[in-house]
């Protein structure tokens, strides 16, 4: 079949955002910093480096941000067993390969912090290849790693599904001129144009079935 699925990680497959916050908070804590108020909130689906300088802009950061990045990822990494995948994600991974769909990830994580969220994973097998923030220029919303997955799979943009959890994510699909579902954990009372919305509640596999078998997904 000549359609291939590219998905988000964290939010999308695994539960990996509680885990997150509790690193950077604990790195917040060790460095005495103070945050605004909803400072996090602002962060979903945001790359490291991006994360970096508005906590530069917030706080007056002192750490480099290899340094920062080093703090961050030591209590990822002790946090990290937490991971849990997202209900009925291995199920429906297994039933996609099964149709022969060839499948990979693109996050805007770090690539240890990819592979430490990834390890001992149920569903890791299910994919061609992982594509961090580490292998691309520029993070998300910028389209780089979706194309760059496109390339190694050999796919036209019009070919790729992109499903993401985050807007941030799902722009960096749109730019990319790829069929989008934006199916974020949290309601969203005004979702993008052009992107295929589909609601929490709401279950992925009809509207990836629809794309297999339709020519195009996108909404204008």
């Amino acid at each position: 079949m000549n359609k291939v699925i590219l998905w988000d990680l964290d939010g999308t497959l695994i539960d990996s955002e509680p885990v997150h916050a509790l690193a950077f908070y604990a790195a917040i804590k060790d460095l005495r910093l103070k945050l605004p108020c909803g400072f996090y909130d602002e962060l979903l689906g945001v790359s490291g480096s991006e994360v970096y300088s508005k906590l530069v802009e917030a706080t007056g950061l002192q750490l480099g941000l290899d340094e920062w990045s080093d703090l961050k990822l030591k209590h990822f990494g002790s946090f990290s067993q937490r991971i849990r995948p997202i209900t009925g994600i291995p199920e429906l991974l297994r039933k996609l390969s099964l149709y022969g769909i060839l499948m990979a990830v693109v996050s805007n994580s770090s690539r240890t912090e990819v592979d430490l969220s990834l390890n001992g994973s149920s569903f890791r097998d299910n994919f061609q290849f992982t594509i961090s923030r580490s292998d691309v220029a520029q993070g998300k919303p910028a389209p780089d790693g979706y194309l760059l997955a496109a390339s190694r799979l050999n796919q036209r943009p019009q070919n790729c599904l992109v499903i993401e959890d985050s807007r941030t994510g799902a722009a960096a699909g749109h730019a990319a001129g790829m069929n989008v579902i934006y199916h974020p954990q949290a309601p969203d009372l005004d979702p993008s144009r052009g992107i295929q919305y589909l609601p929490p509640c709401a279950t992925l596999l009809p509207l990836i079935e629809t794309f297999l078998i339709s020519e195009d997904l996108s909404y204008d």
